[in-house]
């Protein structure tokens, strides 16, 4: 009688034991400590790298968003050829300094989506959280037509199945569609605001950037909680210090405007400046904002007296409004963030003269050449006058910054002139000069600078004019 070899099926049986008890790639990174993760991918695990690059994107595992980290583990994983390095690479093609490129999103989700062997649908299928994931925001992609037509319903089911296997960043999602509504009835997407809430305090609880976000808006909107300045204020500040951007400048707001406590105006530069590194232009407008509520705010302490009520005919400042919140997107898609790369001073130009306006004396007016470069020029004076100003790629050089400013308002540019504006009211890097000042603010309003024209208004109410 032949032997019977029971050995290979006793492996065989062991490896399907094992792999029932671990579950799929997605479950053992769910609930994998950072460290070893990190050190899966240090030894060149392709969906180990492509997980971390995700869970430095959106503040996973306990860590602060770090996209420059993210970016350097998607690149490894996609340069295997991985799936989930084709995912991750697409998603940070939304943020800066990758994007925003909705080119390279769709590129990169297609080729995620496309896998020859259709990895990613395969272990979607075996309800792996993070292919679930993948799959539901590739169908919120309007990047992907018309390849892939955008399925609501269908990528509310994938963020569900994952949020159920405990991926934080897919509960957050699946808790904006059903605080929402997002899709209409027909899709059978069901608003359940309190379901919702649970699912983003859940997240906050695991310290995910996104849900303390969600949760100040739900705050401070009243959106399924009682509202609550002081608790919107919280949530958005524990999302702020953990590097989401939008938090940042809706903290800064909040202590600019005293919000919920007093005014602090230093603290909400602080919380500008650290939304500048992705998003720039908002947060450097934030910053002269805040500058001019300070300066007018030290002037109204300092300088203006407070004769008795029956006498004044000074028109003060009304009260500063809270700040307004973003309107909720009507799919709950990854912010897509303005890219924030302008090319650094490379020279410094003679000094500009100085245009005549009615309210100087002794300026002779001087004609300049109307040279108006393309606004993204490395040449462009405006641009070279900002990397001096504030010091980007370069020392602060207030005095190129004065010069550059001025040559390029005198070519007709409202926002170099509203800068003008800002350096007069100020005192940096020329004399304080009020009535330079608002001749600045006006020019650029004339010339359709919004900031400048409530930055005149709030200079002309602080100056009694």
């Amino acid at each position: 009688m032949a032997k019977v070899h029971r050995k290979p099926f006793y492996i065989f049986f062991l490896c399907v034991l094992i792999q029932a008890v671990l579950g799929n790639d997605g479950d053992r990174c769910v609930l994998s400590k950072y460290e070893e993760l990190k050190n899966a991918a240090d030894q060149n695990d392709a969906y180990a790298q492509g997980f971390l690059a995700l869970a430095h994107a959106h503040g996973d595992k306990g860590l602060d968003i770090s996209i420059e980290d993210a970016l350097n583990f998607a690149e490894s994983s996609s340069a295997k050829d991985h799936w989930l390095g084709h995912f991750a690479m697409g998603y940070l093609a939304r943020f800066v300094p990758s994007g925003p490129n909705s080119n390279k999103v769709k590129t990169y989700y297609l080729r995620a989506f496309q896998d020859p062997d259709g990895t990613l649908i395969r272990e979607a299928s075996r309800h792996d959280p993070i292919a679930a994931y993948a799959l539901a925001e590739i169908f919120t992609s309007d990047e992907v037509r018309p390849t892939v037509i955008p399925d609501i319903k269908l990528a509310a089911g994938y963020y569900e199945l994952s949020s159920k296997k405990g991926y934080s960043p897919a509960s957050v999602q699946l808790a904006l569609l059903k605080i929402h509504a997002i899709a209409d009835p027909g899709l059978g997407i069901t608003s359940d605001i309190k379901g919702g809430i649970k699912l983003l305090e859940q997240a906050a609880k695991k310290g995910l950037p996104a849900a303390h976000h969600y949760l100040g808006r739900s705050y401070f909107k009243g959106t399924g909680v009682e509202p609550d300045s002081g608790m919107a204020l919280v949530h958005f500040q524990a999302a702020a210090d953990k590097g989401k951007a939008l938090s940042q400048l809706l903290v800064a707001d909040f202590h600019a405007y005293g919000v919920s406590g007093p005014v602090k105006i230093d603290l909400a530069i602080r919380y500008a400046r650290l939304a500048s590194v992705q998003l720039q232009e908002k947060a450097l407008q934030k910053i002269e904002e805040y500058e001019l509520l300070r300066t007018t705010s030290n002037r109204e302490k300092e300088s203006i007296p407070s004769p008795p009520p029956e006498t004044s005919n000074l028109t003060l400042l009304a009260p500063a409004p809270a700040p307004e919140l973003p309107p909720t997107p009507p799919v709950p898609n990854t912010e897509r963030l303005p890219s924030v790369y302008e090319s650094k001073a490379t020279s410094v130009v003679e000094p500009a003269k100085q245009i005549a306006s009615p309210i100087t004396q002794g300026f002779k007016s001087v004609k300049l050449p109307e040279v108006m470069m393309s606004p993204n020029s490395s040449n462009n004076p405006r641009l070279l006058a900002k990397n001096a100003y504030w010091g980007k790629g370069q020392d602060v050089d207030l005095g190129a910054a004065f010069n550059l400013f001025t040559q390029s308002a005198n070519a007709g540019d409202g926002e170099s002139a509203r800068y003008l504006g800002m350096m007069y009211m100020q005192g940096k890097g020329v004399e304080k000069d009020f009535k330079q000042a608002l001749y600045w603010f006006d020019l650029a309003a004339q010339r359709g600078d919004a900031m400048a024209k409530k930055n005149l208004e709030k200079l002309q109410a602080l100056l009694g004019k």
